[in-house]
């Protein structure tokens, strides 16, 4: 029995065992789980671009613009289509109307010689013939109420407008391609803006990392120097000076960790999205030689710039503006039908159809003048137009000069890391030989500090200024 109690006891604790260790895997399990969602998530510049895109409430708004333009294109076009106009009328009279009272007189007024005529017929034969299917016939009286009703059905289909309904049409067109310039420029601009606040994001990063390397160096020197200086080896002015290094490179550090958090806002709010949203930018920062002459680059600017389509758009709209202008003091001619049932005026319904031409004859020179207006406006966008051309050969040259120094620091950077190192090199060599002094050092490691951000800065420099020439090319 007591064999049987120890087994079963046993058992009981391998079970317990068991379900705590099954516990504690799958509470590890959630908190690697719940950790790793919490990490955050990898982004690309693509990926970075696509966000903005869906967020950007400016990009909403010129959206917007072209869903306006596209509107007012189709109200332009409804010019073409015939008009159907309703009017419908109700009117109560305190008395009688004037014109029922007339007519009611005159009514019995024929009513009466009917009557006369036809008693006196039956004595006289000429005056019989006054009434009759040939003569006087009796009538009915008008209606007497005070209460009336009416409408009036009109349709009218355009025939000729003086050129004014293809004029709005293709002013609306032109609008409409204006606004789409005007997105294409917006979606362009918005590009630039994520690259350079990507790029910002990893120069700063790489600014971090270089001086955190560098308190890390200065902190092992500031130990070496202890040491050296308690074995005799060198004066406690040379610990005193890393040490001071050492504070002044954790204050930089500290700077460069603060921008870094203010480079990742900056990136987040071009991007649409809530500012404390962490990221882990892939490292995107290359160097590739952009191959394009200037010549090229400004042909291809003047072929693809939004700008350049926009202000001929403006252009294209002012031009109509002058012919609607024109349009004006020529004659207008549309078909139209017409049905009328109004009371007491026009007791019996009338149908009309004909067709209407109006003209302005004399106007005190309102139209001479509009369209001279229109003709002044039309020069001003041609005059802008020359010189959005202007702005955009510039725009390209200096986006190109930019590109082309900063390829150039990248160069020099290059080389000056490289000396910087070997600079470091010697010097901590000659400390440890105890041939110089701490300072010397301390001012290689520096300058190996800066030729390093340096270096990190030219290549984000080139970068953004890549992207300044893409925009300015309209890529």
């Amino acid at each position: 029995m007591g064999k049987k109690v120890v087994r079963t006891h046993a058992k009981g604790i391998f079970v317990i065992f068991t379900a705590l260790l099954v516990l504690s895997m799958t509470i590890l399990g959630s908190s690697n789980f719940v950790s790793a969602a919490n990490e955050p998530q990898v982004l690309t510049l693509d990926q970075a671009v696509k966000i903005a895109m869906e967020n950007s409430l400016q990009r909403q708004i010129t959206q917007g613009d072209v869903a306006i333009a596209q509107d007012k294109l189709k109200q332009a076009q409804s010019g073409y289509w015939p008009k159907l106009t309703l009017e419908a009328g109700y009117t109560h009279y305190n008395e009688v109307p004037t014109s029922v009272a007339l007519a009611t007189n005159i009514a019995e007024l024929n009513n009466g010689l009917v009557k006369w005529a036809t008693a006196a017929g039956a004595y006289d034969p000429y005056v019989s013939g006054l009434v009759g299917s040939n003569g006087l016939t009796y009538v009915a009286l008008p209606d007497q109420s005070l209460n009336y009703y009416g409408w009036d059905l009109v349709l009218q289909q355009p025939l000729y407008t003086g050129n004014k309904l293809t004029a709005l049409n293709k002013q609306a067109k032109a609008n409409q391609g204006y606004a789409k310039a005007n997105l294409s420029a917006a979606d362009q601009n918005l590009v630039f803006e994520v690259k350079k606040a990507y790029y910002t994001v990893i120069f700063t990063q790489h600014l971090v990392e270089t001086l955190q390397q560098a308190v890390d160096d200065m902190a092992n020197h500031v130990k070496e120097a202890d040491a050296y200086c308690r074995a005799g080896m060198v004066a406690k002015l040379d610990v005193k000076r890393a040490e001071v290094k050492l504070a002044d490179l954790k204050q930089k550090l500290l700077m460069a960790q603060n921008g870094l958090e203010l480079a990742n806002m900056a990136l987040n709010f071009t991007m649409g999205i809530s500012l404390e949203t962490k990221y882990n930018l892939v490292d995107s920062v290359k160097y590739e030689p952009f191959q394009m002459d200037l010549s090229t680059c400004q042909e291809k600017a003047l072929a693809n710039r939004p700008e350049v389509a926009a202000i001929q758009a403006k252009v294209e709209m002012a031009k109509q503006n002058l012919e609607v202008a024109k349009s004006a003091g020529r004659p207008l001619v549309a078909l139209q039908a017409k049905h009328e049932d109004f009371t007491p005026y026009n007791p019996d319904p009338e149908n009309q159809i004909g067709i209407v031409a109006t003209m302005k004859l004399i106007d005190g020179g309102q139209i001479h003048n509009q369209v001279k207006e229109a003709e002044e406006v039309v020069k001003q966008a041609q005059t802008a137009q020359e010189l959005t051309n202007r702005a955009i050969k510039l725009d390209v040259e200096q986006a190109y000069r930019n590109l082309q120094v900063a390829l150039q620091t990248i160069q020099v950077a290059d080389k000056s890391m490289d000396q910087a190192e070997e600079t470091l090199h010697m010097a901590d060599v000659s400390y440890k030989a105890g041939l110089s002094s701490s300072l010397e050092r301390i001012d290689a490691e520096v300058g190996l500090t800066q030729a390093k951000t340096n270096y990190t800065q030219a290549l984000s420099m080139y970068n953004i200024a890549l992207a300044q020439l893409q925009k300015a090319i309209g890529q």
